[in-house]
């Protein structure tokens, strides 16, 4: 399964994150910490702001602060169980570390200028193409994980200014996301549904299950949501499966049954009607168009 070894900086602890999903297809998420990922094994693609771009085992990312991004690993099938395919394992680590670590006039402190610029270009989300470089960082990360306290902070810095001098790296997206941008409220009730629908979608999910995490009443939940969404809960349900469905669509070669299920549909016949009601085609239509 994929593993992704998380290393938070700001409170000097390793968190490590053991991923269960069979392949690595992941819910579209955003943090306010910057992330430096290293792909130690396996392929596929990763989605950063509006780019996507195939990853592979020896490359490294640098993910800006609230740049939304996730991860598709791709997929191989054994002619045993054409239905039930096995996904390829992708790992990887990342060192997490906030903005606030910084002083908010770094540009103008020229000692850190260096950090500054990677920093804004990373709110495209940057690629590095090095195999030099990633054994560097690596080594790295493991001095990393053996330091502490300051010497875990000069770890980071040079990790950083490394990057900075990489000549091979290309941006992710055409779009700078701002990391200004505020987190959102999570203890505000429409956050609260999104970010249970987010991480359930794959699953059965009901209203009172909603209602319980939101700590509301159902029926006051659903008008509350529709007041200020213009939308109700279960559309935006299905709006999130079916996002998550022309993903697989165009960039893995399951077919619609598997990406049904994948897409938390028991029923491929629902699935089909869904689709066609938010994107107005089949999804082996919009598998086709997308191709030509």
């Amino acid at each position: 399964m994929p593993v992704l070894e998380r290393k938070i900086v700001h409170n000097m602890a390793t968190v490590c994150s053991h991923i269960s999903y069979p392949r690595f297809v992941l819910p579209l998420h955003k943090h306010v910490e910057y992330e430096i990922m290293l792909f130690t094994q396996g392929s596929g693609k990763q989605f950063v702001g509006e780019g996507v771009s195939e990853y592979k085992a020896g490359d490294i990312a640098l993910i800006g602060s609230n740049v939304p991004h996730l991860h598709l690993c791709h997929t191989k099938l054994h002619s045993t169980s054409a239905s039930h395919p096995e996904g390829e394992w992708s790992a990887g680590e990342a060192i997490q570390f906030r903005p606030d670590m910084f002083p908010d006039n770094m540009k103008d402190i020229p000692d850190y200028r260096l950090i500054y610029d990677l920093l804004q270009k990373s709110q495209y989300g940057i690629r590095f193409y090095d195999e030099s470089l990633f054994d560097e960082m690596m080594e790295m990360v493991r001095a990393f994980d053996s330091s502490e306290y300051t010497s875990r902070m000069v770890c980071l810095l040079r990790m950083l200014e490394k990057l900075h001098d990489c000549q091979h790296f290309k941006l992710l997206s055409s779009t700078a996301y701002n990391q200004a941008n505020p987190v959102p409220d999570m203890k505000e009730p429409v956050n609260k549904v999104y970010a249970y629908l987010y991480n359930h979608f794959k699953e059965k999910v009901t209203l009172e299950e909603i209602a319980e995490y939101v700590n509301q009443n159902p029926t006051a939940l659903c008008r509350y949501f529709k007041q200020r969404t213009d939308k109700s809960i279960f559309r935006c349900l299905a709006e999130i499966r079916i996002e998550h469905a022309c993903k697989l669509l165009a960039y893995s070669t399951m077919n619609i049954s598997q990406i049904a299920y994948e897409s938390g549909y028991n029923s491929v016949t629902h699935f089909i009607a869904q689709f066609e009601k938010i994107i107005r085609r089949t999804p082996s239509e919009y598998r086709t168009q997308i191709k030509l």
